[in-house]
């Protein structure tokens, strides 16, 4: 808890996604997590809104998490008000300015739809940033495994260079060493700033993920519904061919004999 508390602030975006994930997964095997979480959500949250004022990108991500676990019932309404009570006030939301098209209140599933599609990466942007990180990958060079390779054993033991009394053999030996440590200094700040872009892929891709599962319940939605619909055409469809059935055809009436002329059914009168 006390870890959380401490950390929060930094990285809020991520750790709101990485808390969701715990919370939603854990639920499945009890309360024991909800419960542990629910005792620092409220001045983690609280620090977050307040560290995030300007960021408003985040504040829109832990909005979108706070109304998923409400809709869920992950926790108590009362909870969850409470958390969104330190929202700060007069921001606009999300929500706010894409729930209306022409003044007309999209239904639920859409606005959930409609309430990640602007923030949540689009696949050529998550793909983009996937290749461009294999490419980059400082553990995939294999320029830089060549060099350790290169790397005379001496560097890597200090109680040879003990026993070493050539002074020309010495000298020699420094000249490597420092050569390895530029290397390996070179080489540590590489896995830094990939150790960074990865957690920032991370975080990408647990949004994208999110934004999926929201798209995959809202047309699951739509397909139960127009399954409902092609359903009922059917219906009607087989009626109006069953009554059609029951019609007689025209085609295979017996030519009618033409009606005779008037004369011929009202006799001349006796004379």
């Amino acid at each position: 808890s006390s870890g959380i508390n401490a950390e929060w602030p930094l990285r809020p975006g991520l750790f709101m996604f990485l808390s969701n994930d715990i919370i939603q997964n854990s639920k499945r095997k009890g309360n024991e997590f909800t419960q542990e979480f629910s005792r620092v959500l409220p001045d983690a949250l609280s620090h977050t809104y307040k560290s995030a004022v300007e960021d408003l990108k985040t504040i829109n991500q832990i909005d979108r998490i706070l109304q998923i676990w409400k809709e869920r019932e992950i926790f108590g309404k009362d909870f969850i008000e409470k958390l969104q009570s330190f929202r700060p006030k007069g921001l606009r939301s999300d929500s706010q300015s894409e729930d209306q098209t022409d003044g007309t209140l999209l239904s639920p599933t859409k606005k959930r739809v409609r309430s990640t599609s602007d923030s949540a990466p689009d696949p050529d942007t998550v793909i983009r940033s996937l290749i461009n990180l294999e490419r980059g990958s400082a553990l995939r060079d294999s320029r830089i495994k060549q060099q350790f390779s290169t790397i005379p054993n001496e560097v890597w033991n200090v109680q040879a260079v003990e026993k070493i009394t050539d002074r020309k053999r010495l000298e020699t030996l420094l000249k490597s060493v420092d050569n390895s440590y530029e290397l390996l200094s070179q080489h540590r700040i590489r896995l830094q700033t990939e150790f960074q872009e990865r957690n920032k892929v991370a975080a990408m891709l647990k949004e994208f993920v999110m934004h999926q599962k929201e798209q995959l319940r809202s047309v699951e939605s739509r397909l139960t519904e127009y399954q409902g619909k092609l359903q009922k055409v059917q219906a009607v469809r087989t009626q109006l061919q069953s009554h059609l059935n029951s019609l007689p055809d025209l085609t295979t009436v017996t030519k009618l004999e033409p009606l005779p002329e008037p004369g011929s059914l009202f006799g001349a009168p006796d004379d």
